[in-house]
């Protein structure tokens, strides 16, 4: 998700996210203005929920297969801040 620096206007980059809850999520995110270089939170959450499907029941040993989503989806490169 791209969010714009709250003081200059330019593109600001997403560095790293964590948890909060099942449904909320905190990004950390860092102004790409050289001059500027503001960083700043954001916290996403579900608003509300349109539809639910019914879960299904599956084995409990049950993982996803990690080559089922591309390289860039494993977070390997994701800075942590050691909060």
């Amino acid at each position: 998700m791209a969010f714009t620096c709250p003081q200059c206007g330019a593109v600001a980059k997403t560095r790293t996210s964590e948890m909060m809850s099942d449904e909320t999520r905190r990004s950390y995110h860092q102004c790409q203005n050289i001059l500027c270089g503001c960083t700043f939170t954001t916290v996403t959450t579900v608003e509300r929920y349109l539809t639910r499907p019914i879960p299904q029941q599956l084995p409990a040993d049950f993982k996803v297969p990690k080559l089922a989503f591309p390289a860039s989806h494993y977070g390997d490169e994701q800075i942590g801040f050691g909060f």
